[in-house]
């Protein structure tokens, strides 16, 4: 049922975590179950103990959680993540796979919830899929058009679905020559091969932090100034390499001192403003 996902999404959400998911993840459920509104400590569920927990890593896209049910002792294991890798865990299942494209046609993304089953910890068994909607931000299009204007070219790098980087493309009004990060590693083509894919892609999707660096790499070698945004620790390398990185607001202290620029306000429209800016410096000097 729909309580049985929440509850589980609930005990593998990382507590405290300052994670967009895994927030509404725990509001849904906190919301929606009485079983989380009556009880007198707010770490703990009724009924059940969380002993083991693995948060959620960019490599394996999933978060895990052991779980004892205090009744009877049992103990179960619960996985949270893609739904690609939640659909590959529980060996496949077509349903799922169809409701995860049909959502994201609409621009859902989806997360998957599995669990072990009874008396066996390593085979699990699909339970759902939470969907979350996770718009871009207002100025986005605006920012993009004029980055466009100005001939700065703007490409999107997403650890999302392919299907889903390509409906957020079309509601930015870019094109939708959205490449799986799979081309920029593939040991079938040449580097040669794999810039020009680069130069030519609106975006990739799927990606882990490591892809995000390689871009920047390899239209660095084609003699083009690269400016990379990003907030998180595993997007330090990429920031540092990039000939500006631009930390967004709201990123870890590892982004923030890997960038040439610190972005404090919400939004990508600031980064318009340091182009006209520098360019008006330019011209001064010049």
């Amino acid at each position: 049922t729909k309580n049985d996902i929440l509850l589980l999404s609930y005990l593998s959400a990382e507590p405290g975590a300052n994670d967009p998911i895994e927030s509404a993840v725990r509001f849904a459920a906190e919301t929606d179950l009485e079983i989380l509104k009556s009880r007198p400590n707010k770490h703990e569920v009724p009924g059940y103990k969380v002993t083991g927990f693995v948060p959620f890593n960019p490599n394996t896209k999933m978060s895990n959680a052991t779980v004892v049910i205090n009744e009877t002792n049992e103990v179960f294991r619960v996985a949270k993540g893609a739904p690609q890798v939640i659909i590959k865990l529980v060996g496949g299942n077509d349903d799922a796979v169809h409701a995860v494209n049909t959502l994201a046609g609409r621009g859902l993304r989806a997360l998957g919830v599995a669990r072990t089953i009874p008396g066996d910890l390593e085979t699990y068994e699909l339970v759902g899929m939470i969907t979350l909607l996770d718009p871009p931000r207002p100025d986005s299009a605006e920012t993009i058009r004029r980055c466009n204007e100005y001939g700065v070219e703007v490409k999107m790098i997403t650890g999302d679905q392919l299907i889903i980087a390509k409906e957020v493309a079309h509601r930015l009004g870019m094109s939708r020559v959205i490449l799986d990060a799979g081309h920029l590693v593939d040991p079938d083509k040449s580097d040669e091969e794999v810039t020009q894919h680069c130069e030519r892609a609106d975006g990739f999707a799927q990606v882990i932090p490591e892809h995000k660096y390689r871009v920047v790499e390899l239209l660095q070698k084609r003699g083009l100034l690269v400016g990379m945004t990003g907030d998180g620790v595993n997007d330090a390398p990429a920031l540092k390499k990039a000939n500006v990185g631009i930390a967004v607001h709201g990123c870890t202290d590892a982004a923030r001192s890997a960038a040439d620029i610190v972005l404090l306000a919400p939004g990508l429209s600031t980064i318009v403003d340091g182009i006209t800016t520098s360019r008006a410096i330019f011209q001064r000097m010049r």
